[in-house]
Protein backbone atom coordinates (compact mmCIF):
# COMPACT_ATOMS: atom_id res chain seq x y z
CA UNK A 1 0.00 0.00 0.00
CA UNK A 2 1.17 3.40 -0.67
CA UNK A 3 2.66 4.94 1.83
CA UNK A 4 3.61 2.04 3.98
CA UNK A 5 6.51 0.47 5.44
CA UNK A 6 6.93 -2.38 7.36
CA UNK A 7 9.36 -2.96 10.02
CA UNK A 8 9.85 -6.77 11.46
CA UNK A 9 9.19 -6.41 15.11
CA UNK A 10 12.41 -8.05 16.23
CA UNK A 11 14.28 -5.37 15.05
CA UNK A 12 12.41 -2.55 17.77
CA UNK A 13 13.33 -1.79 20.87
CA UNK A 14 12.36 -4.12 23.62
CA UNK A 15 9.84 -1.08 25.07
CA UNK A 16 7.99 -0.73 21.34
CA UNK A 17 7.64 -4.54 21.46
CA UNK A 18 6.24 -4.79 25.03
CA UNK A 19 3.53 -1.95 23.28
CA UNK A 20 2.98 -3.75 20.13
CA UNK A 21 2.65 -7.09 21.98
CA UNK A 22 -0.17 -5.87 24.06
CA UNK A 23 -1.55 -4.18 21.13
CA UNK A 24 -1.68 -7.44 19.47
CA UNK A 25 -2.99 -9.23 22.16
CA UNK A 26 -5.59 -7.17 24.14
CA UNK A 27 -6.84 -4.70 21.57
CA UNK A 28 -5.40 -1.70 23.63
CA UNK A 29 -4.11 1.35 21.74
CA UNK A 30 -1.52 3.36 21.83
CA UNK A 31 -1.75 6.86 21.28
CA UNK A 32 1.82 8.89 20.15
CA UNK A 33 1.56 12.48 20.79
CA UNK A 34 3.94 15.19 20.34
CA UNK A 35 3.25 18.31 22.77
CA UNK A 36 -0.11 16.76 24.14
CA UNK A 37 -1.43 16.93 20.80
CA UNK A 38 -2.19 12.86 19.44
CA UNK A 39 0.16 12.51 16.06
CA UNK A 40 -0.13 8.73 15.76
CA UNK A 41 -2.12 5.74 17.25
CA UNK A 42 -1.20 2.21 17.22
CA UNK A 43 -3.71 -0.19 16.81
CA UNK A 44 -3.72 -3.83 16.18
CA UNK A 45 -3.45 -5.25 12.35
CA UNK A 46 -7.21 -6.81 12.91
CA UNK A 47 -8.67 -3.74 13.64
CA UNK A 48 -6.83 -1.49 10.91
CA UNK A 49 -8.18 -4.21 8.49
CA UNK A 50 -11.86 -3.86 9.93
CA UNK A 51 -11.60 0.07 9.83
CA UNK A 52 -10.14 0.02 6.26
CA UNK A 53 -13.10 -2.78 4.92
CA UNK A 54 -16.18 -0.36 7.01
CA UNK A 55 -14.71 2.55 5.51
CA UNK A 56 -14.85 0.73 1.99
CA UNK A 57 -17.65 -0.80 2.16
CA UNK A 58 -19.79 2.39 3.70
CA UNK A 59 -18.18 4.65 0.22
CA UNK A 60 -19.43 2.45 -2.01
CA UNK A 61 -23.12 3.04 -2.62
CA UNK A 62 -23.78 -0.39 -4.66
CA UNK A 63 -22.03 -2.53 -2.17
CA UNK A 64 -24.61 -1.14 0.48
CA UNK A 65 -27.64 -1.57 -1.34
CA UNK A 66 -26.77 -5.44 -1.80
CA UNK A 67 -26.27 -5.73 1.62
CA UNK A 68 -29.70 -3.95 2.26
CA UNK A 69 -31.38 -6.20 -0.09
CA UNK A 70 -29.66 -9.48 1.47
CA UNK A 71 -30.98 -8.02 4.61
CA UNK A 72 -34.32 -8.12 3.27
CA UNK A 73 -34.12 -11.85 1.32
CA UNK A 74 -33.02 -13.04 5.51
CA UNK A 75 -35.99 -11.50 6.75
CA UNK A 76 -38.44 -13.61 3.71
CA UNK A 77 -35.87 -16.82 4.48
CA UNK A 78 -34.80 -16.42 0.74
CA UNK A 79 -31.52 -18.23 1.47
CA UNK A 80 -29.81 -20.98 -0.11
CA UNK A 81 -27.55 -23.48 1.52
CA UNK A 82 -23.64 -23.48 0.06
CA UNK A 83 -23.85 -26.82 -1.46
CA UNK A 84 -27.03 -25.40 -3.83
CA UNK A 85 -24.53 -22.86 -5.18
CA UNK A 86 -21.45 -24.32 -5.27
CA UNK A 87 -21.61 -28.06 -5.74
CA UNK A 88 -19.89 -28.47 -2.66
CA UNK A 89 -20.79 -29.39 0.86
CA UNK A 90 -18.81 -27.62 3.63
CA UNK A 91 -18.52 -29.65 6.77
CA UNK A 92 -20.36 -27.84 9.24
CA UNK A 93 -22.98 -27.26 7.07
CA UNK A 94 -23.59 -23.55 9.07
CA UNK A 95 -23.50 -21.78 5.79
CA UNK A 96 -26.56 -19.99 4.19
CA UNK A 97 -26.47 -17.68 1.06
CA UNK A 98 -29.11 -15.05 0.21
CA UNK A 99 -30.40 -15.78 -3.20
CA UNK A 100 -28.93 -12.31 -4.88
CA UNK A 101 -25.54 -14.03 -4.45
CA UNK A 102 -26.44 -16.59 -7.24
CA UNK A 103 -26.13 -14.11 -9.37
CA UNK A 104 -23.02 -12.83 -8.02
CA UNK A 105 -21.50 -16.01 -8.25
CA UNK A 106 -22.35 -16.25 -11.93
CA UNK A 107 -19.97 -12.94 -12.59
CA UNK A 108 -16.99 -14.82 -10.88
CA UNK A 109 -14.19 -16.08 -12.37
CA UNK A 110 -13.65 -19.74 -11.78
CA UNK A 111 -10.24 -18.47 -10.40
CA UNK A 112 -12.14 -16.48 -8.04
CA UNK A 113 -14.85 -19.14 -7.51
CA UNK A 114 -11.83 -21.49 -6.25
CA UNK A 115 -10.70 -18.87 -4.03
CA UNK A 116 -14.72 -18.33 -3.26
CA UNK A 117 -14.87 -21.69 -2.27
CA UNK A 118 -11.93 -22.05 0.22
CA UNK A 119 -13.22 -18.91 1.87
CA UNK A 120 -16.35 -20.40 2.39
CA UNK A 121 -15.19 -23.33 3.85
CA UNK A 122 -12.81 -21.53 6.53
CA UNK A 123 -16.04 -19.67 7.09
CA UNK A 124 -17.93 -22.41 8.06
CA UNK A 125 -15.14 -23.71 10.22
CA UNK A 126 -14.54 -21.04 11.84
CA UNK A 127 -16.94 -17.66 11.14
CA UNK A 128 -14.80 -14.50 13.10
CA UNK A 129 -12.06 -15.53 10.74
CA UNK A 130 -12.56 -12.08 9.01
CA UNK A 131 -12.93 -8.77 10.19
CA UNK A 132 -16.16 -7.65 12.01
CA UNK A 133 -16.78 -4.35 10.96
CA UNK A 134 -17.17 -1.24 12.56
CA UNK A 135 -20.58 1.60 12.52
CA UNK A 136 -22.70 1.98 11.05
CA UNK A 137 -21.77 -1.42 9.66
CA UNK A 138 -22.12 -3.48 12.99
CA UNK A 139 -22.86 -6.75 13.05
CA UNK A 140 -21.15 -7.75 9.68
CA UNK A 141 -17.71 -9.16 8.87
CA UNK A 142 -16.00 -8.94 5.74
CA UNK A 143 -13.05 -11.32 4.57
CA UNK A 144 -11.10 -11.31 1.09
CA UNK A 145 -10.92 -14.67 -1.07
CA UNK A 146 -8.82 -13.98 -3.82
CA UNK A 147 -10.46 -10.71 -6.00
CA UNK A 148 -13.39 -10.97 -4.20
CA UNK A 149 -14.69 -9.76 -1.06
CA UNK A 150 -16.98 -11.64 0.93
CA UNK A 151 -19.59 -9.89 2.95
CA UNK A 152 -21.38 -11.78 5.91
CA UNK A 153 -23.53 -11.91 9.23
CA UNK A 154 -23.34 -14.72 12.24
CA UNK A 155 -26.55 -15.42 13.08
CA UNK A 156 -25.70 -16.50 16.44
CA UNK A 157 -29.17 -17.71 18.03
CA UNK A 158 -29.65 -19.72 14.72
CA UNK A 159 -26.30 -21.20 14.94
CA UNK A 160 -25.69 -19.81 11.37
CA UNK A 161 -23.83 -17.94 9.03
CA UNK A 162 -25.13 -15.77 5.96
CA UNK A 163 -23.33 -14.91 3.08
CA UNK A 164 -24.42 -11.50 1.71
CA UNK A 165 -22.65 -10.13 -0.81
CA UNK A 166 -19.65 -12.37 -2.99
CA UNK A 167 -18.31 -9.66 -5.14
Amino acid sequence: MKGEERREILDLPPDVRALVGECELTGKRTIFTRNEHPVAILVSHDEYTALRETLAIGNDAALRARIEAGDAQIARNALLLAEELTGERVANDRLRLVESVEGEWQALTDADRDAVRRAFAVIDEDPIVGAPLFEPLRGYWSTPAGGVRIIYRIVAEARFVVILSVS
